[in-house]
């Protein structure tokens, strides 16, 4: 598995057979601190909880996109983030 993340441009996830895309959601930026910690950690804790590559890439998206909307590294999630 190759997870390759491209900032504005999305991010890919390559397994055997399958590519898994998805776009950058357009959000307002306060601080980029922490997006790509917390993209790796939720993708991990996806996958380690039983969630689909397509399934733990669309979280590990949607959880990063929120970091960067929020000041510092480790704010308080939604818990509609994590489910």
């Amino acid at each position: 598995m190759l997870v390759l993340t491209c900032g504005t441009n999305g991010s890919y996830v390559f397994t055997p057979g399958h590519v898994s895309f998805q776009e950058t959601p357009k959000v307002k930026v306060a601080d980029t601190v922490g997006a790509g910690d917390s993209f790796t950690g939720s993708f991990v804790g996806s996958i380690l909880n039983g969630k689909s590559v397509p399934e733990a890439h669309r979280t590990a998206v949607q959880v990063s996109a929120y970091v960067c909307t929020q000041n510092g590294a480790m704010p308080t999630y939604p818990e509609e983030l994590l489910k």
